[in-house]
C-alpha cells in the first residue's frame, strides 16, 4: 500500500511540475511578471480592447455587425473582424514577424492581396502586438516612457487605439533573492535535525505553491481559459495528495512525501523567480503578496529537500549528527 501511494505521488507530481502551456499565439511562454505596463488612453468608441500581460498582448471585441481590420506594422491588413468571426492574413509581414497563430505564414511583397484564414467563428481576439512594447529599450526612469498606437479601419472609417508604456522598476531585487537564500539554509539545516520540521515546512511548500499557482491560473488573459481551471484541478488534486502523503503515519512515505514536495517547490520557485525580481506580478494575488508567497515557496521547497535529502543520512550514520553538533554547536 505505502509502495502505491509513492508511486502514484511521484507521477501525479511529475504531471504538476510541466509549465501551463496556455497561449494565444504559438512558440510563446506566457509571462509570469514585468517592469512595463501598456495602458489604453484613447478608446475607439464601441470597440472593447484590452492590454495583457503588462505590455505583451492586445485583445479587442467587436460587435457582431462591426467590420475592423487591424493594420500591420508596414500598414498591411493584419486581422479582420466580421460577422463571421476573426481572420489572419497568412501574407501579412507583422504576423510572421510577431509568430501570430499560425506558424504556415505566407510573408509577401507590400502591395500583396490579402489571404484571410479564419482563426476562431467568434468576435474576440488576443495576439501578441509588438507595438505595445517597442519603447522598452529606451525605458530609463519610472513612469511613462511613451506612446504607442495600432491603426484600425471601423466600417471603413480610418482609427487608431492609442495608449501609453509605463515602467515601473522592480526595487531591491537581490535583498528579496538574499534573503530568501539565506532563509532556505536555515531551514534546511533545522529540516535535517527535526522531523517534525521537515513536515512543517513541506505542509507549508505545498500551500505556497497551491497559492502561487492558483494565482497565476486565475489571472485573466483577459479571461480564465478551460486550460485554467483545468490547472487549478491539477494542482489542487496534487496539492491534496501531497497532504495526504505527509500526513501518513509512515515514515518512510511521510520523508518520500517531502523529498517531492521539496524538488516540485524548487522547480516553481524557479519558474515563479521573476516575481521577486520584476515590480508587476501578472498573478490574481497582489503584486507584494504575491512576492512574499514567492520567497516562501523557495525557503520552505528548499528546506524541505535539503532536510529530505540529508535526514536519512544523519540517521543512518550517526557519526555525521555528531560531528555537526561539535561543529556547529547545535542541540539535538
Amino acid at each position: 500500500m505505502q509502495h502505491r501511494v509513492a508511486l502514484a505521488l511521484g507521477v501525479v507530481a511529475t504531471a504538476a511540475a510541466l509549465p501551463s502551456t496556455a497561449s494565444a499565439h504559438v512558440g510563446r511562454t506566457l509571462p509570469v511578471a514585468t517592469d512595463f505596463t501598456a495602458r489604453i488612453t484613447a478608446p475607439v468608441p464601441g470597440i472593447d480592447a484590452r492590454v495583457t500581460d503588462g505590455d505583451q498582448s492586445l485583445w479587442l471585441r467587436t460587435p457582431a455587425s462591426t467590420t475592423l481590420t487591424v493594420q500591420g506594422i508596414l500598414g498591411e491588413p493584419l486581422l479582420r473582424f466580421d460577422r463571421r468571426g476573426v481572420w489572419l492574413n497568412l501574407r501579412s509581414p507583422t504576423a510572421q514577424s510577431d509568430r501570430i497563430d499560425r506558424t504556415a505564414l505566407r510573408p509577401t511583397a507590400s502591395g500583396t492581396p490579402p489571404l484571410w484564414h479564419r482563426v476562431t467563428t467568434g468576435h474576440s481576439y488576443l495576439w501578441h502586438e509588438h507595438r505595445l512594447h517597442a519603447l522598452e529599450p529606451i525605458a530609463r526612469t519610472a513612469g511613462p516612457v511613451g506612446p504607442w498606437s495600432v491603426p484600425l479601419v471601423v466600417d471603413g472609417r480610418r482609427q487608431s487605439l492609442r495608449g501609453v508604456l509605463d515602467y515601473s522598476p522592480a526595487g531591491p531585487v537581490w535583498a528579496w533573492i538574499a534573503v530568501s537564500v539565506v532563509l532556505a539554509l536555515a531551514g534546511a539545516v533545522a529540516a535535517t535535525r527535526s522531523a517534525s520540521t521537515l513536515a512543517a515546512l513541506s505542509l507549508t511548500a505545498t500551500a505556497a505553491v497551491w497559492t502561487v499557482r492558483i494565482g497565476r491560473e486565475l489571472y485573466g488573459r483577459p479571461t480564465v481559459p478551460v486550460v485554467g481551471w483545468i490547472e487549478i484541478a491539477i494542482t489542487s488534486l496534487v496539492g491534496a495528495l501531497f497532504v495526504y502523503g505527509l500526513t501518513r503515519r509512515n515514515a518512510g512515505t511521510r520523508a518520500f512525501t517531502a523529498f517531492f514536495v521539496g524538488f516540485g517547490a524548487l522547480y516553481e520557485g524557479l519558474t515563479m523567480l521573476p516575481l521577486l525580481t520584476h515590480a508587476i506580478a501578472l498573478n490574481a494575488l497582489p503584486s507584494l503578496f504575491a512576492r512574499i508567497v514567492e520567497g516562501v515557496v523557495v525557503v520552505a521547497g528548499i528546506g524541505a529537500l535539503g532536510g529530505s535529502v540529508f535526514r536519512p543520512l544523519l540517521e543512518e550514520h550517526p557519526g555525521l549528527r555528531e560531528a555537526g553538533r561539535g561543529s556547529f554547536g547545535v542541540a539535538g
